[in-house]
């Protein structure tokens, strides 16, 4: 007899966290082998460049006793607010932890990577129960629940892309995965990513676990200190990452319509002529019993119905804060901006990233819903509704179709998944083709993984051996130069958080993030964006009159310009350009002006 034990799980958890985080372990430990010495290694995540500054400005604002955040890339005057506030309170805990942003953000992901694993556990264990731990050594795979809830499990995690095959300039064949820029389809990456979609992802299926899935029995009609906890997890998924919620609630409201469908045919099934009297003689003992019956089993449904509207009604004032707050500037810059740079789906390479599992997903679902499985609904509406907000976003431009892709879609597409290969299983003739489909899957998706992993480490040994440009666009591309840094913790520690420095855009986008400062301009959650990008070039050309120049520093609110050029000896700078800069900082590579009141 084989006993299998919870610390089976505890061991892939711990693997797959470890081989996940193998990437950024990797990148500390080279920390001191620059090819270039002038350069100064900084952690980073997230390589898609506006975004990972802009997350470490938030978390110095926590860091340096925040209670707001305040957007840090715009110089339009504005008082703090809730959005991004996930990132202002991981600041906190690094202030409290004595850990610098970088290390607060790497903190992010420690705490909800295994958060994540374990709620998918939990699901795993609903879907694919055990009443016993103990099986029999010979016992077929289709008969051994703990063997199914390890391969759903192992099938969630791994899965991704179909291989993509080329030939490099040498002629030799590589491997690699469709659509390698979208990190969240990677799943070697997804499962360590972002910390606050991590958390979007956590609370997100949990409550659908704890509401839906493994309904517990709630009273609505009085204060459910349960109900009240969940409602408080809604909101704070609205406030960190809303198209989790926005989810959620969908589904939620189609669940809504479904059972008050049933409740209505239910009611209406027998009754032709309208709602009978149970007191009425005309009414057999049988017919009034089955009468009361229906009405019974829908008197137990409404309360949970209930439930729902109050969930979805309680959990609106996150969405509507969001709303609001993203009509007003400079908030709006951030909406304008995917209005503007919406990340649609390329469905064709979509499909090829998500790989296997969104045909083994939906052959899932179509089975379930022939089966009359109706504890898959909640993941089969999980599926439409994401898509269909896809979908409706790619038509009505107000967000990026894409990011309604990150709300977690792997999980219930590998359930489903899991579910389509253990009813192949449960097939004679086609049970041992389904073990070894199986077999080829897991460790076809493992070694995916595997290139993943060399892809990053690929990038990872570019940027450590990098020396060049002196100072790169995107920002990311390369290490920082210690002197450009020294620049920048220059106006740390001596310049107010709230003075307005005027840079070009790789110090713009690092400058909110390391040294606290806001700017004019550095990320595309700058205010007008695209014509502060025109004025700035014209301003560090030297295209600007006297006159035009001075108007420009004051409409921006600018008290210091930050220049990062390696000037010839003898050369002013542009405080030969414009004689209102005062030089307060200068060494190799970087002037910092200040601007004469």
């Amino acid at each position: 007899m084989v006993k299998y034990k919870n610390w089976v799980f505890v061991v892939l958890i711990l693997f797959f966290l470890l081989f996940s985080f193998s990437p950024t372990i990797f990148e500390l430990f080279q920390s001191n082998n620059l090819t270039d010495k002038n350069r100064e290694f900084i952690l980073e995540h997230n390589y898609y460049w506006p975004d990972y500054n802009l997350y470490l400005s938030k978390i110095r604002q926590g860091f340096e006793g925040h209670l707001t955040a305040k957007e840090l890339y715009t110089s339009e005057s504005h008082r703090g607010s809730l959005i991004q506030e996930f990132y202002v309170v991981l600041g906190l805990l690094g202030r409290y932890l004595k850990l610098v942003p970088n290390y607060s953000y790497l903190l992010g992901r420690i705490i909800f990577a295994p958060l994540l694993l374990i709620v998918i556990l939990k699901l795993v264990k609903y879907y694919f129960p055990s009443t016993s731990v103990r099986v029999r050594p010979l016992a077929p795979l289709r008969s051994d629940p703990i063997a199914w809830q390890i391969i759903s499990f192992l099938i969630i995690i791994v899965s991704g892309s179909f291989p993509r095959f080329w030939f490099d300039q040498n002629g030799a064949l590589q491997i690699g995965r469709y659509m390698e820029w979208w990190s969240n389809i990677d799943s070697l990456q997804r499962i360590t990513f972002i910390p606050h979609i991590l958390f979007g992802q956590v609370v997100s299926f949990f409550l659908l676990y704890q509401l839906v899935i493994r309904v517990r029995p709630l009273t609505p009609l009085r204060s459910d200190p349960v109900l009240i906890f969940y409602i408080i997890l809604g909101n704070l998924v609205g406030l960190v990452f809303p198209p989790s919620l926005i989810t959620l609630n969908g589904v939620i409201l189609l669940l809504i319509f479904v059972k008050s469908y049933k409740s209505l045919v239910l009611i209406a099934g027998d009754v032709k002529e309208g709602i009978p009297n149970v007191a009425s003689p005309a009414l057999s003992p049988a017919e009034r019993g089955d009468f009361e019956a229906k009405i019974g089993k829908l008197s137990r449904q409404d309360p949970q119905i209930i439930v729902y509207f109050l969930f979805i009604i309680f959990t609106l004032p996150s969405l509507l804060y969001i709303y609001l707050l993203t009509k007003q500037l400079p908030w709006s810059a951030l909406l304008n901006f995917h209005r503007t740079h919406p990340m649609m789906i390329p469905l064709d390479q979509y499909v090829l990233g998500t790989g296997p599992i969104i045909f083994l997903g939906f052959f899932g679902a179509i089975i379930s819903i022939i089966k009359k499985e109706e504890k898959y609904r909640p993941l089969i509406l999980w599926l439409v509704v994401t898509f269909g907000l896809a979908s409706f976003f790619s038509i009505v431009k107000e967000q990026s179709p894409l990011r309604f892709t990150q709300t977690g879609l792997f999980i219930p597409l590998g359930i489903l998944g899991a579910y389509f290969l253990r009813r192949l299983s449960n097939l004679s003739y086609l049970r041992y083709l389904s073990y070894l489909s199986i077999i080829i899957y897991i460790f076809g998706n493992l070694f995916m993984m595997k290139v993943s992993f060399d892809w990053q480490v690929s990038w990872i040994g570019q940027l450590i051996a990098a020396t060049y440009p002196a100072v790169p666009y995107p920002p990311q591309t390369v290490f920082p130069l210690k002197d450009w840094m020294a620049g920048i913790r220059w106006l740390r520690d001596n310049t107010k958080s709230d003075d307005v420095i005027l840079a070009e855009i790789t110090a713009g986008n690092y400058i909110p993030a390391y040294s606290g400062n806001t700017v004019y301009f550095g990320q595309a959650n700058t205010y007008d964006y695209e014509n502060k990008q025109i004025l700035v070039d014209k301003f560090f050309k030297g295209e600007f009159n006297l006159n035009q120049a001075e108007i420009f520093i004051k409409n921006g609110r600018i008290k210091y310009v930050f220049e990062d050029k390696n000037l010839p000896a003898g050369e002013t700078g542009l405080s030969g350009i414009y004689p209102f800069l005062k030089p307060v900082f200068h060494n190799s590579i970087v002037t910092i002006y200040k601007v004469k009141s």
